[in-house]
């Protein structure tokens, strides 16, 4: 007769181990996506779920950018707060660094402030977005308190400045974006 190795354990399987357990344990995870119709707290827009504009969890209204602070992971509607997130600015998404040590930038990001518990969160823009209201944004952010940047900069957040300007316009409309090309209202 063979005897384990008294190093060696051995594993008990569970008395109910069934297939079906491991479909219990998918349904059970910790938070779930959800993309659903909702009517924005600021300006009172419905806002409607589409695929088509670039992002999977569409949580700001594209008419005054305005948010609700619904998610503390992208996606998961877990939040207690549900306050109104005023957007206080823009940046860019980093992705590292190329192999010449330039930081890489992806995609425009609004910075949400939660007027509620005073978070900040990062969400993607959208392709139907009110370019109007987020070239407003981005000229208002040189005008936020100390305390509001004090709290961003702990947050390794940098908000987007004049000299982003040909940055962001291009990475809005393209890259054949020239910056005579485009007349703004001052």
């Amino acid at each position: 007769m063979k005897h384990p190795h008294p190093c060696s354990k051995q594993r008990k399987r569970p008395l109910t181990h069934h297939p079906k357990d491991k479909r219990d344990k998918k349904s059970r995870k910790r938070w779930h996506t959800t993309n659903e119709a909702f009517r924005c707290h600021h300006c009172q827009q419905m806002v409607f779920p589409a695929e088509q504009i670039g992002t999977t969890q569409r949580n700001h209204c594209p008419h005054c950018l305005w948010s609700c602070h619904v998610d503390t992971k992208p996606g998961n509607r877990a939040s207690t707060c549900h306050g109104g997130m005023k957007p206080v600015g823009l940046t860019f998404k980093h992705h590292g660094f190329d192999k010449y040590g330039r930081t890489r930038t992806g995609d425009v990001m609004l910075v949400h402030h939660c007027h509620g518990c005073g978070a900040i969160n990062l969400n993607r823009i959208a392709g139907d977005d009110c370019l109007a209201k987020l070239f407003d944004i981005f000229d208002r952010s040189e005008t936020l308190g100390p305390p509001l940047l004090r709290k961003l900069s702990e947050q390794a957040i940098c908000l987007l400045t004049r000299t982003d300007s040909d940055r962001l316009h291009q990475a809005i409309y393209g890259k054949s974006f020239r910056p005579d090309s485009l007349t703004r209202a001052p």
